[in-house]
């Protein structure tokens, strides 16, 4: 690479860090064999849509993958997640789970700094979140993949497994790689389909890599907040849509959307005055009124 300047930042294309929200629910992946299925289908759909996986993590509560992809393939992904994971918790009888349904978010990531960062926050989540050993032991994570010795040890190929044990295993029909290996409990290894080749491009020296890896707490504060903010913001303009549509049954008798500007306006006064922490974007979203009018009334 000409001219390759370390620290400072050069633009990437079609890279994303690709989340859950975990502050949905107070367990989600709460047994191995939920965090085995995690995995398991983080790595599957990642090969069914050509997403290159720089670094990915499974939690109690949520998920971490860090990728580069197609941007349609990204949304495919999302999609395909949410679908299938709401329906494996309520196969196995625990819909109470995902009775909000699962949230995914996926963030694309504008250049190599702010993907190693990404990179690294992932890796060191189970670390931040509390977890006793160091992120390399985690045994949901990529282990001990990056300039390090890996020592998970596989205890069959997916080619010498039969057609109904890979189906059982994996829950697709898609021909996975004869060469891909899992567990003893049936969990691809991490080193089957993360791409090592372009972390190591990425980092270009174990230095650099251990630059990365030891962050501010202040940073990784930030970093949490940054992936809870969306989910935040959704819930917030759902229950905010939901205050603006009691305000109009209350006053009008009648749903928001029914109701003419004028009232919609004086419905959006009371809100306003109600909770004057609300931006004036969720205020138009909420009473459907246009931006602009929301910004020239509410200054």
């Amino acid at each position: 690479m000409e001219n390759y300047v370390p620290w400072e930042k050069h633009p990437v294309e079609d890279c994303y860090h690709i989340y859950s929200d975990g502050t949905r629910v107070s367990v989600l992946f709460e047994r191995d064999e939920d965090k085995v299925y995690g995995r398991n289908l983080i790595a599957v759909l990642a090969f069914k849509y050509h997403i290159r996986v720089y670094c990915d993590v499974v939690m109690d509560t949520h998920f971490h993958l860090v990728g580069k992809g197609d941007p349609e393939n990204i949304h495919r992904f999302v999609a395909e997640m949410k679908r299938l994971l709401t329906r494996y918790f309520r196969q196995t009888h625990r819909p109470e789970l995902v009775k909000e349904g699962i949230w995914i978010k996926a963030d694309p990531l504008p250049d190599d700094q702010e993907l190693m960062r990404k990179i690294i926050y992932v890796f060191r989540n189970p670390l931040d979140a509390g977890d006793p050993l160091l992120p390399e032991n985690y045994r949901w994570g990529v282990g001990r993949l990056f300039y390090q010795e890996d020592t998970a040890i596989a205890a069959k190929r997916v080619g010498d497994m039969t057609l109904d044990e890979r189906r059982a295993l994996f829950h697709t029909r898609i021909d996975l790689p004869p060469d891909w290996e899992v567990d003893a409990d049936g969990m691809l290894l991490p080193r089957c389909y993360i791409d090592l080749d372009e972390v190591y491009k990425l980092f270009q020296s174990p230095r650099r890599y251990l630059s990365y890896l030891f962050v501010r707490k202040k940073d990784i504060i930030e970093q949490d907040a940054q992936c809870a903010r969306p989910f935040l913001e959704i819930r917030a303009d759902k229950q905010l849509r939901a205050d603006a549509n009691a305000e109009s049954q209350r006053l009008f008798h009648l749903p928001i959307t029914k109701l003419s500007e004028p009232d919609r306006l004086h419905i959006a006064s009371l809100l306003w005055q109600d909770r004057r922490t609300l931006s004036r974007k969720q205020l138009a979203r909420a009473t459907h009124l246009p931006p602009a009018l929301i910004e020239a009334v509410f200054h």
